[in-house]
């Protein structure tokens, strides 16, 4: 089977649908929310003089939520930062070498992430864990981070060129 034949699989082709479509819908759910948030507590704070209870710890879990939903769709799009300083004098086959040993090393480095962040939060939630203003459980944010933790190791598994291709 071919490498691109492999990577139109039903599994990889769910993979790329989550990280393309789910992911991004999930995003602009989180910003619509941000936006709300924001204007209750301002309009709140300025026209009744009772500001949102807990306006910035929503806002930063939600920031939280929506840098780590951008996550896997940054790495399938290889959009993360790099340092390029060697490339240029390296031959084609070194360079899809390098890539591949970067995409290797991001992915497990991702999927170790996930496992300590899954088991973090395991204790959070067992602890019942919750934020200081609202008493929200905290676990939640642990739970999307170790999904998206997993997806994105799972991406950075695809070779770079072929994540453009399909």
């Amino acid at each position: 089977m071919s490498s691109l034949n492999a990577l139109n699989s039903k599994p990889l082709r769910g993979l790329r649908f989550f990280v393309e479509r789910v992911l991004p819908a999930f995003a602009a759910a989180l910003i619509l929310m941000m936006v709300a948030v924001t204007v209750v507590d301002v309009v709140g704070r300025y026209v009744f003089d009772r500001p949102l209870p807990g306006a910035f710890e929503l806002t930063q879990i939600l920031l939280a939520d929506l840098v780590l939903t951008a996550l896997p769709l940054t790495t399938l799009k290889g959009a993360h930062v790099e340092v390029d300083l060697l490339s240029q004098v390296w031959s084609n086959n070194t360079q899809r070498l390098a890539g591949r040993f970067g995409g290797t090393t991001m992915a497990v480095v991702f999927f170790i992430l996930s496992w300590t962040v899954a088991s973090h939060g395991l204790g959070l939630m067992e602890e019942g864990a919750r934020t200081n203003d609202l008493a929200l459980p905290v676990w939640p944010v642990a739970a999307l981070a170790a999904l998206t933790y997993l997806l994105s190791g799972m991406v950075a598994l695809i070779p770079e060129h072929l994540r453009q291709e399909v």
